[in-house]
């Protein structure tokens, strides 16, 4: 969860970095372990890190190419690393050295803008091409990592990943977006484009942006397909298949620099997610997982108590509880709202 936000003057007009470093202060809470700031002319970017994969350790950005005609900021885990390096023809140097924004810079290199189609994670990016002179922006296939922005045609284009930030600059208008309040009081929140106030929007999932002088694109690199169908011989088949898909969900998402955790409730997602985390750190040897799982003494008809134990049965789980029949909906709603930039569905 790093912060990312940037500025593109499309008048022209040089960037003041102070401005950058209000909206990377607003971003705080997002990225305790260093912030930065590149300028260049009418272009800004800036970023708030969090480590969290060991490559992460590694990061520094922005990221300025070789060339130096290519700029990335991105709030990014990617997983696919190993088919990357190959593809790009990185393996002639440690993977571990190599850095997931390198990755997605090489990418865009190789692939240009069809890049977010070859990769897997979760991903909010922005890379400024100079050559091109447009600002290049993607967002992973089902909207994990958020990315808001507002344009102003023929001034300016401002992003962060969350609304807040944008406010710093005056600019930037405040006003309630009504049609987005009647889709809560219907409960319709099917647009995935605008928010709670006018002129914010939001880039879509699976979705691709470029902003340049002759205003913006919008792209779908991906969807769902619902008429696609697998054909396998057997049951069995389709089981060994799914089972292999699912190890592998669960593998490449289990790079960490520090401790892992996982969710168990008791129920059969978090139960098979956590078993095959189990099973998949027990093979490489590494300390044993975490659980937390809430736990309801006094609304026991809550409590899920005993499909919890099955798992912790088997062994290799470090275990901890919250009790949960002690906080109401409202417990935390202060510290909510300082996080929170729109309206809430309970």
């Amino acid at each position: 969860m790093s912060g990312i936000v940037g500025i593109y003057y499309l008048n022209q007009e040089p960037i003041d970095r102070e401005n950058i470093g209000q909206m990377l202060d607003i971003l705080a809470h997002r990225g305790p372990d260093g912030a930065d700031i590149w300028c260049e002319g009418s272009v800004g970017l800036g970023h708030r890190m969090l480590w969290t994969t060991p490559e992460s350790l590694l990061e520094k950005l922005p990221l300025v190419n070789h060339s130096k005609n290519l700029v990335i900021t991105a709030d990014a885990r990617i997983d696919n690393r190993e088919e990357l390096i190959v593809a790009l023809e990185l393996n002639d140097r440690p993977a571990e050295k190599i850095t997931d924004s390198q990755l997605i810079l090489a990418a865009y290199e190789k692939w240009g803008e069809q890049c977010p189609e070859k990769l897997l994670g979760d991903f909010a990016f922005a890379i400024w091409d100079k050559h091109k002179q447009i600002l290049f922006c993607a967002r992973d296939h089902v909207g994990v990592k958020p990315f808001y922005y507002y344009h102003q045609s023929g001034q300016g284009f401002i992003f962060a990943s969350e609304i807040k930030a944008l406010f710093c600059l005056p600019f930037v208008p405040k006003r309630l977006n009504e049609v987005r309040m009647a889709d809560y009081v219907a409960l319709m929140m099917e647009d995935k484009v605008i928010t709670t106030y006018d002129e914010i929007l939001r880039l879509p999932p699976a979705h691709t942006m470029v902003v340049s002088q002759s205003g913006i694109e919008l792209n779908c690199y991906w969807s769902l397909d619902p008429n696609r169908e697998l054909i396998l011989d057997s049951d069995e088949a389709y089981a060994e298949a799914f089972r292999d898909i699912f190890t592998e969900a669960v593998r490449c998402r289990l790079r960490s620099a520090f401790a892992i955790g996982s969710h168990l409730s008791g129920g059969l997602d978090s139960s098979s997610i956590t078993c095959v985390a189990r099973k998949l750190l027990a093979e490489t040897g590494d300390a044993q997982l975490h659980s937390f799982s809430n736990i309801f003494d006094k609304v026991t008809e809550c409590d899920e108590r005993p499909f919890i134990n099955a798992v912790l049965e088997q062994g290799g789980l470090i275990p901890h509880y919250v009790h949960a029949d002690q906080f109401g909906p409202l417990s935390d709603v202060d510290e909510i709202w300082e996080y929170e930039d729109e309206a809430l569905l309970g």
